[in-house]
Order: C-alpha cells, then structure tokens, then sequence
C-alpha cells in the first residue's frame, strides 16, 4: 500500500530537515543555508544569522567559509570566545586563507579590549 504526501507536504521545511539530515555529511550541501546566513547577518540579524551558519556547518563541515561566516557573525554578537573556536576549526581547515586570519586578529583583538561594550574615557 503507498502512503501519498498532500501537495503542502512535499516541499514542507521539516520534511526538507529531514531529507537534509539523511544526505549529510555531504560537500554539497549548506550552500543555501549560508547564502540565506549571509543575507540575515548583513541585515543583522544576528541570531537567525547564526542559526543558518551552524545549520549549514551541520550539514557540510569540509565548508570552511561555513564555519568563517559562523565566526564573524558570533564576533559581530559579542560571543567572543564561541567566535574564536569557529574561526580556529575554519583556520585548520585553510590555515593560509587571509580572510579567516584577519577575523581571528579581530577576534583577538577584541578579547583584549574586553568585548565591544561602551568604553568609558580614562
């Protein structure tokens, strides 16, 4: 006996989860899930931003501008040190990518300085 899905079901975004979750690890999937991520964070949209990046790490992890672009965005929220395991995990992926180190200067550099909040003059 065959089961038939209503029209409304087959292109469901829990059912595209699914599909998503069976095929993954994959090297080509996330691509949307980072297009949609990078569209959010420049909107800022940093929460739901995140959530895309990580999705998208989730289902391809060989992406290493996956796990750039989770970084940035998790630097952009002030999430500093969750930033820098992203940026490190995308470095030893491309360790001479250029785009990942200056990231990872910032990163620092902002850890230093002790977060982005209001600076008070001395």
């Amino acid at each position: 006996m065959k089961h038939h899905r209503e029209e409304g079901e087959l292109h469901s975004p829990k059912l595209s989860e699914e599909l998503e979750d069976r095929l993954r690890p994959s090297r080509y999937l996330g691509y949307d899930r980072d297009h949609l991520g990078v569209a959010l964070l420049r909107r800022e949209m940093f929460e739901a931003a995140a959530s895309q990046f990580k999705r998208a790490v989730y289902l391809n992890p060989y992406e290493s501008a996956f796990k750039q672009h989770l970084a940035w965005c998790l630097y952009k929220m002030n999430r500093l040190s969750d930033a820098l395991t992203e940026i490190d995990a995308a470095l030893q992926q491309k360790p001479a990518d250029p785009d990942s180190r200056i990231i990872r200067e910032r990163i620092l550099q902002a850890q230093k300085e002790g977060g982005f909040g209001e600076k008070t003059a001395p």
